[in-house]
């Protein structure tokens, strides 16, 4: 979570120490710290949803105490609309003690991650940049700190660190969850956690019977653009169709169904969820709202620090919100083109876009045959592309 002085500057890293301190002493089980410049509320194992909910809840509260106390506002969104700053919902799943087991389960969940991204949309402006992407932290990688999963194989994996879903053996036994922005709603972060846990247990469980689709990692590179783009409104490639992400959930649903019942949660436990992706809102479309009435984005962040400061701000606009339309989704050609100018180095669309380099280059190469990129090699920076049309 941000904290932030009332001119939206960060307060800097002495003052949330010191906010991090005083929950550490007065909480027992609670381990929050400091995240570069964030304050990271963490807590002790769970495996109780109720006794997570209650703990969660607790944590937030006291955090946000603390901060009016001092005059700081505390704001958890994915990013912050002047800074680079990504502020992700990262969840710890385990215990895990098999890296093998670990990495095949996080290959599975490859599929399914471009639908949390949809759903956990929270960050539609980021260096100065505002309403082209719902999820500006995904589309950016979160700054190297969330970046698509590779398929790696279990019996040769080393693992690596910073990916969507990142296997985290063996210095801690779990698979952490990174893809999430975070959420400005309490129960909505309680609802990801026992989603995200019944999704993995599900996929888990299923690991024998999954059977890889044919391109998996460049339709999953897809999916994941189109969710950072458009949230629930996305139109993903699933299963050799093109079908909404609002309709994939179901599905979703089933898998993580036994995970959660473990957890002790269920399906009727995500209402927030579920009102989510019957609507197709996301609350990126609920920050939006306010660039109607201002896209200057320090004074635009003002705003937003104090809409979301009265409890169940997105709750209440949810409840009375339109049903959002279909989006048509954007070809991946015709985003590359728009980012190409005038000698653009290879490793800069490289970053802008989801794919592996394989798919990358083919892309470039379809693009070059059809006349609408010339490129050019430079001893330094190896490939530089140029627009036909701009020369």
């Amino acid at each position: 979570m941000a904290v932030l002085k009332n001119t939206t500057e960060s307060v800097g890293e002495d003052e949330i120490k010191k906010i991090a301190n005083e929950i550490r002493r007065k909480i027992p089980w609670a381990r929050a710290g400091i995240d570069i410049d964030l304050l990271e509320l963490r807590m002790d194992i769970i495996s109780d949803w109720q006794e997570f909910k209650e703990k969660n809840t607790t944590l937030i509260e006291f955090a946000m105490k603390i901060a009016k106390r001092k005059g700081f506002t505390i704001i958890p969104i994915g990013a912050r609309p002047t800074e680079q700053m990504p502020i992700g919902s990262h969840i710890h799943i385990g215990t895990v003690t098999d890296f093998t087991d670990a990495t095949r389960i996080a290959n599975g969940m490859i599929k399914y991650v471009p639908c949390l991204i949809a759903l956990a949309c929270n960050s539609p402006f980021s260096r100065f940049d505002i309403g082209e992407f719902k999820s500006y932290r995904i589309i950016y990688n979160a700054e190297w700190c969330s970046f698509p999963i590779e398929m790696r194989i279990p019996h040769l994996a080393r693992g690596g660190w910073g990916e969507d879903v990142q296997v985290r053996l063996p210095r801690k036994p779990t698979i952490e969850i990174r893809c999430l922005d975070s959420t400005s709603v309490i129960n909505l972060m309680e609802e990801y956690v026992a989603l995200s846990a019944g999704l993995m247990y599900g996929v888990g469980m299923r690991m024998k019977k999954i059977k890889e689709e044919k391109d998996i990692m460049k339709w999953q590179a897809i999916n994941r653009f189109r969710a950072a783009k458009d949230g629930l409104q996305a139109i993903f490639h699933w299963d050799g169709e093109e079908k909404p992400v609002s309709e994939i959930f179901p599905e979703i649903f089933s898998v993580a169904d036994e995970g959660m019942k473990i957890f002790g949660a269920s399906q009727d436990d995500l209402k927030i969820t579920k009102r989510m992706i019957k609507k197709r809102q996301t609350q990126a479309d609920f920050l939006l709202m306010f660039t109607e009435l201002d896209r200057d984005p320090v004074s635009l962040f003002k705003t937003i620090s104090n809409v979301l400061s009265v409890e169940n701000a997105f709750k209440e606009y949810l409840r009375k919100a339109n049903r959002l339309p279909v989006k048509k989704p954007l070809l991946m050609e015709d985003f590359i083109l728009s980012k190409i100018t005038k000698d653009v180095p290879y490793f800069h669309l490289y970053l802008i876009t989801p794919f592996p380099p394989f798919y990358l280059n083919k892309i470039l190469k379809r693009l070059e045959r059809d006349k609408k990129i010339v490129s050019r090699v430079s001893t330094y920076e190896g490939i530089l592309y140029s627009r036909t049309d701009l020369l």
